[in-house]
């Protein structure tokens, strides 16, 4: 059985959200069922009274939250990073249900920080914060109206993983580490200038066709080692590519 004192490893990430009562009943939410790492990316609210009085027990959670400019510095230090979005969309792959979710959390806590991303309450996750994202997990109730409050996700999604803890199905540990969303971003930017060099890629729009690489990857689940074989093998493409463009090289 995974140790709830292991929900430490889990970061929850607010993006642009725009109301200080929001974060109080985010920081509510999360000390309630276990968890204490909040970090918000560029927060358009601020963290005033409102914020507190909603927070109740959960002030110290505002107190040692971090704050960040961008998506990335916020989840670099994770080994699984999952969004979270209403939409669907080419661009959102590797979608799952928050079942899915809790036990994909379960089977890698033990040695593997795990960010969960929200966004703001008016226009969620942009494509650019999902392209961060290994999965993105969805909150369909099958109404007509599906349009949740961000408290009230962040509470789906939080309980999901804490009552999936508390009460474990038969499933697989994982306990090797996964690659860090920093070390899988520098693969995807050596892959992909790689594809642009070797003309893979769509002339004038790379990003397209990582979206694919993408998910790919992210469904393998890569370990460190496993980035680095890939790593290994563009160099050596690399390589291959300046040979054969120095006087002599072949055609």
């Amino acid at each position: 059985m995974v140790d709830l004192r292991n929900l430490s490893r889990v970061r929850v990430v607010l993006v642009e959200t725009k109301f200080s009562g929001n974060i109080g009943l985010v920081a509510r939410v999360m000390k309630n069922l276990g968890f204490e790492d909040l970090r918000l990316v560029k927060p358009r609210a601020e963290l005033n009274r409102e914020a507190y009085a909603r927070a109740i027990s959960g002030s110290d959670i505002i107190d040692r939250s971090e704050i960040h400019n961008e998506l990335y510095p916020a989840i670099k230090d994770c080994q699984l990073v999952i969004g979270t979005s209403r939409r669907h969309g080419v661009k959102r792959k590797n979608v799952i249900s928050p079942e899915e979710m809790a036990e994909l959390i379960i089977s890698s806590l033990e040695v593997n920080n795990i960010a969960l991303v929200f966004g703001s309450e008016d226009t969620g996750l942009s494509n650019q914060d999902i392209k961060y994202c290994q999965w993105v997990v969805g909150i369909h109730p099958g109404t007509k109206y599906e349009s949740l409050s961000l408290s009230h996700a962040v509470a789906i999604i939080l309980w999901e993983i804490n009552s999936a803890l508390r009460n474990p199905r038969a499933s697989i540990v994982r306990r090797e580490k996964l690659a860090s969303s920093e070390e899988m971003e520098q693969m995807f930017e050596h892959l992909q200038e790689v594809l642009t060099e070797i003309d893979f890629t769509r002339p004038g729009d790379p990003r397209r066709m990582m979206l694919s690489f993408r998910a790919i990857f992210n469904r393998a689940q890569m370990s460190s080692r496993d980035v680095n074989i890939i790593r290994g093998l563009l160099r050596q493409v690399n390589w291959k590519i300046e040979s054969e463009r120095k006087p002599g090289g072949k055609k």
